[in-house]
């Protein structure tokens, strides 16, 4: 016989909810799933190069391959553990002109880099409307040139969760808890916060790191706005003239936003999403062995970069609300995606 919580919810029922919640905040350190309810998608990102500063340097353009998978949850009464696994490659750098023009051709002035991030989640229905979620990742990253150095290669991030159904119901959800990073830049721990609402064909989820603005058209068509914050750190051998201070790390920090559009693939669970905009920020900088940005000329004043990413999702069926079940009413058709902070850096 199903236990069930207060409130006359079934416990199983509410772990499910978590392990979908669960999924949606680790995801979110990648912040390129179509929404919040996506529990695995694959996605190639594309950014047009750009002017870099004022002595006639010049980004590459830039590509991501990116793809997230949730593991089989493992359930122990009603606490569950939600294991998952994540892999980015990407290609970025500098062009060979302006102040670098006259490099040596043996000094690569691009690279492709790797990471690999793994999770393990805890979940623990509190109640009908409460759920608490902790966790940890770590993501290791490689350009398979330098030498590898776990400690210096890897980051960590925990966090405690605690998430609420407002009114009881799974379509309004307001997260929020602390998330600890090591290592880090400004602050250990951050705060984060985030609110979800799925009513009717509205789709709206504001927080950080991303923000969508839906509107669902029939059932197997969503229109609207995206947008998504995501900064990475990879350390690398970098060329020492004539670029002056000794750099260890390059970090990549975008501010993406435009419209988006996802349809579903015949009548199942697969989405296939497309958006083109703007990188508002476009930051490329090198950092030395503290992770201090090395003020360099050549790398300063970027201008906004224009995007396109397409993506493959796939969204677990939704279940219906308590109050649907109670009052006969058939269940909001399926849409969405799911995931958590960014987590690494």
């Amino acid at each position: 016989m199903m236990s069930r919580a207060r409130g006359g919810i079934p416990s199983r029922v509410l772990a499910i909810h978590g392990v979908l919640l669960t999924c949606g905040l680790l995801f979110a350190a990648a912040v390129k799933a179509q929404t919040m309810e996506d529990r695995a998608y694959v996605g190639f990102t594309f950014a047009r190069g750009t002017d870099i500063g004022s002595r006639g340097g010049s980004l590459d353009e830039r590509q991501l391959l990116d793809l997230r998978l949730p593991l089989p949850p493992v359930f122990l009464g009603k606490t569950v553990l939600v294991p998952s696994v994540g892999y980015e490659t990407r290609f970025m750098g500098l062009e060979r002109k302006g102040l670098l023009a006259d490099m040596p051709e043996d000094e690569a002035l691009s690279r492709r880099f790797h990471l690999l991030q793994l999770g393990l989640s805890v979940i623990r229905p509190l109640s009908p409307r409460w759920m608490m979620v902790m966790g940890a990742t770590a993501s290791t990253r490689t350009d398979f040139q330098s030498p590898y150095d776990f400690g210096l290669d890897t980051t960590w991030a925990g966090y405690a969760m605690a998430s609420y159904l407002v009114g009881g119901d799974p379509g309004v959800r307001v997260t929020f808890g602390l998330v600890a990073l090591y290592p880090f830049d400004i602050s250990p721990v951050i705060p984060m916060a985030t609110f979800v609402y799925r009513k009717g064909p509205y789709i709206l989820e504001l927080g950080l790191p991303r923000l969508a603005m839906l509107l669902k058209v029939g059932e197997g068509l969503e229109l609207g706005f995206t947008g998504a914050f995501d900064q990475q750190v990879f350390r690398t051998r970098m060329p020492q003239a004539p670029l002056g201070p000794r750099a260890h790390y390059v970090r990549e920090t975008q501010l993406r936003f435009g419209p988006t559009v996802n349809t579903r693939l015949g009548g199942g669970n697969l989405w296939v999403s497309s958006s083109i905009g703007l990188d508002l920020l476009n930051d490329y900088a090198l950092l030395d062995r503290n992770r201090e940005r090395v003020d360099l000329e050549m790398l300063r004043s970027t201008r906004p970069a224009p995007f396109l990413r397409v993506s493959l999702g796939w969204r677990p069926p939704r279940r219906p609300s308590t109050a649907s079940r109670q009052s006969g009413t058939p269940p909001e058709a399926p849409s969405g995606k799911l995931r958590l902070p960014p987590l690494d850096r």
